[in-house]
């Protein structure tokens, strides 16, 4: 087990970013035990997601305006 650590940190810094990418449309991701993500909206609603193509997946079914490459997101992030 000394390769736990450093997978979970790896792991906690890419939940970090993914939240950063996330903020300006009010969703938040974290960790459920160490394989799933927990993927939240401002109002309660959640589901957990397998993997990050499923993440994506989840984003876009909790908030569907949500586009990553749309123009005024990719501004909004920049003031983040």
């Amino acid at each position: 087990m000394p390769n736990e650590l450093p997978r979970r940190q790896e792991r906690y810094k890419r939940i970090a970013i993914i939240n950063k990418i996330l903020k300006p449309c009010h969703v938040q991701v974290s960790d459920s035990q160490g394989v799933n993500y927990l993927v939240e909206s401002l109002t309660g609603k959640r589901e957990i997601a397998n993997g990050l193509q499923e993440l994506w997946d989840k984003v876009a079914s909790i908030n569907p305006n949500f586009e990553i490459l749309d123009e005024s997101y990719l501004r909004k992030l920049d003031a983040y």
